[in-house]
């Protein structure tokens, strides 16, 4: 196992005109370990990645690893990314988005066979459930400590859901994970560690009690 690192995303304040989505975002993650990030639609999860990534300017953001700040301009070498809508240019070739993320396009094939005739398909040509799998891969299998997995599970065949979570089980130990999804279960199968955003701000989840109490399930 590598040397252990810690991520802390803090602090983070984001307004639209006189809307204040998050006063007080935040969220960490240690190598060896999955954090899952639970909240209601509309609660600023996706707001708060996108601003500690450089996808959307806010009033405020803390990011460090390892107790530095982390230069956010060169942010993407230290966290990959998978973003809640496309990540993969609908013209760009797929053998093309795999070379770019260093990942090995015949590994990927191993596992989901059916992906051996789109190595030089344009991505238009696949499913929304192909693509979300394959840009999946792609971020997981990429290097880096922290990976950011935003709604991993939508649009993926049901019968990919396990192949999924066990990737993200398998890519645990060496890194540091964070994934937020509507999908309950799934999210919370693989989690070591869960948080739920409310009223603006991040609290940990000790049990169900919390995810109830903040109004993200029923009692």
């Amino acid at each position: 196992m590598e040397e252990k690192h810690r991520l802390i995303v803090d602090s983070v304040m984001v307004r639209f005109g006189d809307k204040t989505v998050l006063r007080g975002g935040y969220i960490t993650s240690s190598t060896g370990m999955v954090t899952g990030l639970l909240g209601r639609n509309g609660t600023g999860k996706s707001c708060m990645f996108r601003a500690l990534m450089g996808g959307l300017r806010v009033e405020n953001v803390m990011v460090s690893i390892d107790g530095e700040p982390v230069d956010r301009r060169v942010i993407g070498r230290s966290i990959k990314y998978l973003p809640q809508s496309r990540l993969i240019p609908d013209g760009m070739r797929l053998r093309r988005a795999f070379d770019l993320y260093g990942v090995d396009f015949r590994a990927f094939v191993s596992r989901f066979p059916r992906y051996s005739r789109y190595w030089d398909s344009a991505v238009w040509e696949l499913s929304g459930g192909e693509t979300r799998l394959a840009e999946l891969y792609m971020v997981l299998m990429s290097e880096s400590p922290f990976y950011i997995l935003d709604e991993p599970f939508s649009q993926i065949d049901p019968k990919n859901i396990e192949a999924v979570q066990k990737l993200i089980r398998e890519r645990r130990p060496d890194h540091g994970i964070i994934v937020t999804d509507h999908n309950y279960a799934a999210i919370t199968s693989v989690t070591d560690d869960l948080f739920i955003i409310a009223d603006g701000y991040t609290f940990p989840v000790h049990s169900r009690d919390d995810i109830v109490r903040h109004g993200y399930l029923r009692p």
